[in-house]
């Protein structure tokens, strides 16, 4: 090959830094093009038999099909490094290739080395399994996202579509620097979405200061919320205080029915929005902050602020982001996961082992729930504490619930032939039974029929 060769150019070509998938598949020539020397892999991987292409021409073997484009003749004719694909026809196969002219000491073209690195064929694949890991890693981390973000807040629980909307719009917004008003009726949950978000949010591991601003004593609001300095009043603390704001400092603060704040509280919040800083009370000093502000309501503050009893430039800072949780009514598919949740907690709590029956299951579900999702938690620790069988059914619940009860029938299927509905009921039962014992054996046991029957029961309405 000549001792003058500079194999600089060479050894970059074959350096694993390059990341050829088949460097060894190499052909050298020498200045006019005359083949000199081909790998036996080259050979083997295109089809040439040994020696076959040695000796030839490669402006010939250009000229006769069997290469084309033919990537030596290329680089002689260019004389310069070539990267393009290379046809060998011969096999009707594409290949990458990689042409390189090594010159001499003098600046003269000496030879030329081509390097087959992979074929088209092997480049599609690699694209298309890589799409694949792209789709697939894509969906996992968004899997992976939703259960991060549903395990730190295991409160809530839902199946509705409105509340899975609902859902995308807190991961959306968690990590955003915009205020967050909550609305919805009493004890929808609005506290345990403002946790949730905070929980998600990059400032999860901050602190999350709740204020129930209707809890709040009106001349102790401003003191509580800012904090003072010693003195600051008669019955002040001798060293000062804290307020709940300064407490939120990189975290989060969440002001519960913020409709009952005083407008002159509203004011200094306000102030507060827009300037991040607080003086406590008898205080010179303004002091930086930095916290996540969200807020709730079971008010309508739009008529508030029609009725000047809530400042409109207030609202609408505080009105950046609206969400908006509907009643427990009108998200039906949600009562029964909040219930099984609520049991399992209230179980563990007092040591008990219990389940629900059919009937009481088909209550809950067509029951209005006025008081929400705090309502029906309350009504479930109240059951588990009261009731003595192991499966609680309607008989279980307090007097004030009794006139709401109404046979099962009533509550399934209203519309088709008694076939149809009967089997509608059949399902329920079945399903509701298998829910809780898990085994066909069981099924059988607690409904009197035998494994057989179960068995195919359970297929027809659990698996079917």
């Amino acid at each position: 090959m000549g001792e003058e060769i500079h194999l600089r150019g060479l050894f970059d070509i074959i350096s694993p830094e390059n990341n050829l998938v088949s460097a060894d598949d190499m052909m050298l020539s020498d200045a006019k093009g005359v083949i000199l020397w081909v790998s036996e892999t080259y050979e083997r991987n295109f089809g040439f038999a040994h020696n076959s292409i040695v000796g030839k021409s490669a402006f010939d073997l250009e000229a006769d099909g069997t290469f084309s484009p033919c990537i030596t003749a290329e680089v002689i004719r260019k004389q310069k490094k070539i990267t393009t694909t290379q046809t060998i026809n011969h096999i009707h196969k594409n290949v990458m290739t990689v042409g390189i002219p090594l010159f001499g000491d003098r600046g003269e073209l000496k030879y030329a080395v081509c390097f087959n690195t992979v074929s088209l064929e092997q480049i599609n694949s690699i694209q298309r399994n890589y799409r694949h890991l792209q789709d697939s890693l894509q969906q996992y981390t968004q899997e992976i996202a939703e259960l991060r973000t549903r395990a730190t807040s295991t409160s809530l629980v839902f199946k509705s579509s409105s509340m899975q909307r609902l859902w995308t719009l807190m991961q959306n917004t968690a990590n955003t620097k915009a205020n967050i008003l909550i609305t919805g009726e009493t004890g929808v949950g609005k506290s345990a979405v403002a946790k949730a978000i905070h929980a998600m949010s990059d400032r999860a591991s901050g602190p999350f200061i709740e204020v129930n601003c209707a809890v709040l004593h009106e001349n102790l609001i401003e003191s509580e919320l800012f904090g003072y300095e010693k003195g600051a009043f008669t019955g002040a603390a001798s060293g000062g205080k804290i307020g709940k704001i300064e407490l939120a400092h990189q975290g989060t603060l969440f002001l519960d029915e913020i409709g009952e704040l005083p407008l002159h509280i509203q004011s200094k919040l306000l102030q507060l929005i827009q300037e991040k800083t607080i003086e406590r009370l008898s205080g010179t000093k303004k002091i930086e902050l930095d916290f996540r502000l969200i807020v709730a309501t079971n008010r309508n503050l739009e008529e508030e602020v029609q009725r000047g009893l809530f400042r409109s430039d207030l609202f609408y800072r505080l009105n950046v982001i609206r969400i908006h949780i509907p009643p427990l009514r009108l998200r039906k598919e949600d009562i029964l996961p909040l219930a099984h949740q609520f049991l399992a907690r209230f179980c563990r709590e007092y040591g008990k082992q219990l389940n629900f029956g059919p009937r009481f299951l088909s209550f809950l579900e067509h029951y209005d729930w006025p008081g929400n999702v705090r309502q029906l938690e309350n009504l479930i620790e109240r059951v588990v504490i009261t009731v003595q069988d192991p499966v609680i059914d309607v008989s279980a619940l307090p007097p004030e619930y009794a006139g709401e009860t109404v046979t099962p029938a009533a509550l399934l299927v209203r519309e088709g032939s008694l076939a149809e509905r009967m089997d509608a009921y059949e399902g329920q039962i079945i399903r509701e039974s298998y829910r809780r014992w898990g085994t066909t054996v069981a099924v059988a046991r607690e409904l009197g029929i035998s494994q057989a029957t179960a068995a195919r029961k359970v297929a027809k309405y659990v698996r079917g």
